[in-house]
């Protein structure tokens, strides 16, 4: 009888640690999408259906607009009629009397105001106890959100968070490992949840967020991005200030004719601002585990340098590297994956790794700033550290003159803001 309790013992220890239980509901702070000049999009994920309300009030105090919805999960409430280059505070009331609060702050108008901007990539690294949240033993603690997140995908959040940039741009691989909803809280929410309450973070498609259903799942946690390409955030554009940013998807080989080649050079004509920055998950040049990508050097490199694109930001490989801004790669190439995956090795080939202004195998997180004719980024890594840092100048001479002959009134605008 002895042993039958042993033993009984044992199995009912061991059933604690089964998968019975469904993923606990996502669920999320206040999370700013989609400010612009004159409006801003404010989403919310509860655990259960409820209705809210959202009250913005200006720097004053005084209210300026008032939102409700209907009860549900996903809360995606669009305020309008603000007014640019202002702060302002909000509130968002469920009903079950609940209140959450944030800050936003609308783009300036003009060129001359300074603009500050976050970016990093491949952040979604999860702690041990997600893969155990559907057990007896953890379910309630994870529903619960007491368990801790990743380390180093928390200290890279909060480190942001306090930064206070205008907005952030994440570059891809929010969630590992094949971007699931079930994991967007450890992953992503919860080690970001102070930047997205204050700061709209815009994200684009990694590898691993669109290896289940092809990445609806980041796009409908990420509502506020929509381009005119695929109706939603595959490929979209927007501008803050003096700066635009061109988000592509390049899930797939870039070729003539691809849906995204035509995106670029439809925005590349269309944008007026004096800094361009294009963006998408997948770098041109690598020295580490990525290696370089042919198609994207061939079809995309000679593009941005002939329109004189400011930036070309990637991610995938779980390091810091910079090429440019040299006769390898004219227009500068930073590659941002060490936002708390597990790092990737640099070669050591000296003919891979020598093209590279700037390597780090280094968890990080980079920040830019526009101040007038003058673009200054930054690497810094967890503690703080500057990993690298570089200056741009706005496009002049021969480089002014290409886009003069595209693009006019961005090069008036250029000439503007560095006189």
């Amino acid at each position: 009888m002895r042993w039958l309790r042993r033993g009984l013992l044992v199995v009912a220890f061991g059933c604690l640690w089964l998968n019975v239980f469904d993923d606990p509901p996502l669920r999320t702070a206040p999370y700013l999408q989609d400010v612009t000049v004159d409006g801003a999009t404010i989403a919310m994920i509860t655990a259960a259906p409820v209705a809210a309300q959202v009250v913005v009030t200006n720097a004053a105090g005084a209210r300026v607009a008032e939102l409700r919805d209907e009860a549900c999960r996903r809360h995606v409430l669009r305020v309008e009629g603000l007014q640019p280059g202002q702060e302002y505070g909000y509130e968002v009331r469920l009903a079950d009397g609940r209140v959450e609060s944030g800050r936003l702050r609308t783009p300036p108008s003009g060129d001359s105001a300074p603009v500050r901007f976050a970016f990093v990539g491949d952040s979604g690294g999860q702690p041990w106890w997600v893969w155990l949240q559907r057990t007896p033993i953890l379910h309630l603690p994870a529903a619960w959100q007491w368990l801790p997140t990743r380390s180093e995908v928390t200290r890279i959040g909060a480190a942001m968070a306090a930064d206070g940039p205008d907005f952030a741009l994440h570059l891809g691989d929010i969630v590992y490992p094949e971007g699931l909803h079930a994991h967007y809280s450890s992953g992503y929410f919860r080690p970001f949840a102070e930047l997205g309450r204050n700061t709209p973070v815009y994200a684009l498609l990694g590898n691993h967020d669109f290896l289940d259903v092809a990445g609806l799942q980041a796009l409908q946690n990420f509502p506020g991005s929509r381009g005119a390409l695929t109706g939603d955030g595959r490929c979209f554009t927007f501008a803050w200030g003096a700066v635009r940013v061109i988000v592509l998807d390049l899930n797939t080989r870039l070729e003539s004719g691809h849906p995204c080649e035509r995106y670029l050079l439809e925005q590349l004509a269309l944008c007026p601002e004096p800094w361009v920055v294009v963006a998408s998950h997948f770098p041109m040049l690598s020295a580490s585990r990525q290696k370089d990508r042919p198609d994207l050097c061939l079809s995309l490199a000679p593009v941005l340098e002939e329109w004189g694109v400011t930036l070309y930001l990637s991610g995938h490989d779980h390091c810091y590297q910079r090429f440019g801004p040299s006769p390898v790669a004219p227009v500068p190439l930073i590659v941002s994956g060490g936002g708390g995956k597990s790092l990737y090795d640099i070669s050591r080939d000296p003919r891979i790794a020598g093209r590279a202004e700037r390597l780090a195998s280094a968890y990080h997180w980079c920040q830019a700033e526009v101040a007038g004719a003058s673009m200054e980024v930054h690497a810094r890594g967890l503690d703080g550290e500057v990993l690298d840092t570089f200056r741009i100048a706005l496009p002049e001479g021969e480089s002014l003159e290409r886009i003069r002959k595209r693009n006019p009134a961005r090069a008036a605008r250029i000439e503007a803001l560095g006189r």
